[in-house]
């Protein structure tokens, strides 16, 4: 049984993650309109609720005990903002589409999972991690291990965290990255990336940064679309051959370990190492 997160923590929480009450312009409640898949992967994640609570409702009659660390907002700790972060309700629809249920027939996330052959005890990290469409199944493999969740758009980084803590999801950690020089966590023994490489503008600088920061020996997953007329993905001048994403691998300092064949219909996945 998944352990319950008490009603305290909770408010709490949305306190600390919440920002003060303002009007808006009728304006700012549009809502963003969904984008194909092209739309930046590497930027979908999110934590902590940005609809400010009732003043009195996380403290009347509640006092605080000492003995209890304080509850963080990550946002907040990682320097953001959450008031000037978009609300909910403007990136409701790109999340349903990232996340709709038609995607798991080609882009099988159990079956991913499975192929990465976790034993449970890693510390994985999802960069580019979007709506933790594969954030969650991921945590589930790690029983002693921890899975990051990194993103360089806070709104989405939001939506993961509050996702994890309405379903008691302790074992993942979000953060928010620079698009250009992402900063990762530290002793990371696999990195997890679906559909974000031809997002990059700079792919081998990028890659290098990243792989610079791992320790010897880890893992690198790296599933991109295939070429061709197929009904998913990216234009086909945005998509990488895989000959160039071999090559932008290697150049990075990576090695290629297996290629899971026969898995995915629309996608290639490789598995490389640091060497």
């Amino acid at each position: 049984m998944k352990p319950l997160i008490p009603v305290l923590s909770l408010l709490l929480l949305a306190t600390a993650c919440a920002p003060k009450p303002e009007s808006q312009p009728a304006d700012q409640a549009q809502t963003a309109q969904t984008q194909p898949e092209q739309a930046p992967a590497a930027a979908q994640n999110a934590a902590g609720d940005d609809k400010a609570a009732p003043e009195n409702a996380a403290h009347a009659g509640m006092v605080h005990d000492p003995s209890n660390p304080p509850i963080d907002c990550p946002l907040r700790k990682q320097g953001i903002d959450p008031t000037q972060m978009k609300p909910f309700e403007q990136i409701e629809a790109y999340i349903q589409f990232l996340d709709r249920e038609d995607r798991k027939i080609w882009q099988k996330p159990e079956e991913v999972v499975e192929a990465m052959q976790l034993k449970g005890n890693e510390r994985v990290l999802d960069l580019g991690a979007g709506s933790g469409y594969f954030s969650f199944p991921i945590s589930k493999k790690l029983t002693s291990g921890r899975l990051f969740a990194a993103d360089v758009e806070p709104e989405m980084i939001r939506h993961i965290h509050h996702n994890a803590m309405l379903k008691g999801v302790q074992n993942i950690e979000v953060k928010l990255i620079d698009p250009k020089t992402p900063e990762i966590p530290e002793n990371i023994d696999v990195v997890f990336m679906c559909d974000v490489m031809h997002h990059i503008a700079n792919p081998v600088e990028w890659m290098t940064g990243v792989v610079k920061q791992l320790p010897s020996g880890a893992q690198f997953h790296i599933i991109e679309f295939k070429q061709g007329d197929i009904p998913n993905g990216p234009p086909e001048s945005a998509k990488i051959a895989p000959e160039k994403l071999l090559d932008i691998a290697k150049s990075s300092g990576l090695a290629l370990e297996r290629q899971v064949d026969d898995l995915l219909p629309y996608q290639i996945y490789y598995i490389f190492k640091k060497s």
